[in-house]
Formats: structure tokens, C-alpha cells, sequence
């Protein structure tokens, strides 16, 4: 196993794992990576990388596909059963489409075909690294949405800005903790049905206590 670890880390340290039996391919992935500014280690099977991956986390797995004993599908297949979370790429000099097809059926992120300039397996990381980015950018909002609400004394997954449904919201939360009728009027369209009916419902389908109806009011002519 040899692993190098970049001059010039550009932002946050990407830790990539290579995975194929060809000795000058894993020494040409880890110069290019670590010009790029990426921490790589390499090793020369899937057996070899699943003790790695088990003892150190991974942001993504480069694997080839044909290696003796467990290949690069095989190894994709074993990370999600022992529930390994990384992005895995596979790459492959026996490309073809099915072989794309299935490797991103079984969990892979992308496939690239041997040989390869640079600059593609380069995009390919890049590409790869914005989705991450995306995924942890998300949760972290949804997890900020949760703590606000929360604090605030509002439903979760409701989202507004105005003082007017914050009243609202939380009197919904209020009323919830008591066992009594709610009446709700309005207009048809204007979403007696939808989310504060719904958390009100919910939370005391969860004592046991659940009831809902709701009234439509006419258009005032």
C-alpha cells in the first residue's frame, strides 16, 4: 500500500482510495492525484481496500473493474452490504455501455473508460465533489430547518416568514397538547386540509386521540 498526501491541498482534504492490480497505473493516479491536491492511498485488490476502508474513511474509491479474485462491481457490491459510505468511480479497459449500466445500477457514482487523459478523471472527481457538496449542503439545512422550528414552536417541514402564520403554527402546537375539538373554517382552496391540520392530527394519532374534519366556507359574493 503507498499513499501520498498533496502540497497544495486546494480547500478542504479529499482522502481518495485506488483500487487496481497494475502497479504503473496506481503510481500514475496517485502523482496526478496529489498534483491535484487530493490525499490518495493505493492498494492492489478489493480485498486489500475493504481492510483499508474499514479501518480509515474514504471520500471516494477509484477502482478498476478486472482484478483477480473480487472485482471492482463485486467490491461495490460488498461496500453497500457492510454499509460503507463513500462515492465510488470505476474505470475499466473492457468499457462498454452495459458495464457502465451496471456498475451505476449497483451503487457507483460514475464509470470511466482505460485509458484516460488527466483532465477527464480530473472532471470526474470535480463532478463528483459537487455532488457531495450538494448532499451534505442539504442535510445540513434540513438539520438547521429542524433546531429552528423547533426553537421557534413550529411544525416540522413548515416554512414561512410571516408574524401572522407563526401565530398560527403556534397555536396549532398548543392546541395539539389537549384532548378537545377543532374546528377549522375557511374558504375551499385555502388549505384547511394541508400541513397545520395535518401535525395537529398526527400528534394525536400518536395518543391515540385522532379526529379531523373540516368545514368549507362559501366565497363571500
Amino acid at each position: 500500500m503507498a499513499s501520498t498526501l498533496p502540497n497544495a491541498p486546494r480547500g478542504a482534504l479529499r482522502r481518495i482510495l485506488i483500487v487496481d492490480d497494475e502497479e504503473a497505473m496506481r503510481h500514475m493516479l496517485m502523482l496526478l492525484l496529489n498534483r491535484e491536491g487530493y490525499a490518495s492511498t493505493a492498494v492492489g485488490s478489493a480485498e486489500a481496500a475493504l481492510g483499508e476502508l474499514e479501518r480509515e474513511p474514504y471520500d471516494l474509491v477509484l477502482t478498476d473493474v478486472r482484478m483477480a479474485k473480487m472485482g471492482g462491481l463485486e467490491l461495490v457490491d460488498e461496500l453497500r452490504r457492510r454499509q460503507i459510505a463513500t462515492t465510488v468511480i470505476v474505470m475499466s479497459a473492457f468499457g462498454s455501455n452495459d458495464l457502465a449500466l451496471a456498475a451505476m445500477k449497483r451503487g457507483a457514482y460514475d464509470y470511466i473508460s482505460k485509458p484516460f487523459k488527466p483532465d477527464e478523471i480530473v472532471l470526474v472527481l470535480r463532478k463528483a465533489e459537487e455532488r457531495e457538496a450538494l448532499f451534505r449542503e442539504n442535510a445540513a439545512l434540513k438539520a438547521a430547518l429542524a433546531t429552528r422550528d423547533a426553537r421557534n414552536d413550529k411544525p416540522a417541514g413548515i416554512v414561512t416568514q410571516a408574524a401572522s402564520m407563526d401565530a398560527i403554527l403556534k397555536t396549532v402546537r398548543k392546541i395539539a397538547e389537549y384532548k378537545t375539538t377543532v374546528l377549522i373554517l375557511g374558504e375551499s382552496g385555502t388549505g384547511k386540509s394541508s400541513s397545520p391540520a395535518r401535525s395537529t392530527s398526527s400528534r394525536r394519532a400518536r395518543r391515540g386521540r385522532s379526529s379531523r374534519s373540516t368545514v368549507a366556507r362559501s366565497p363571500r359574493r
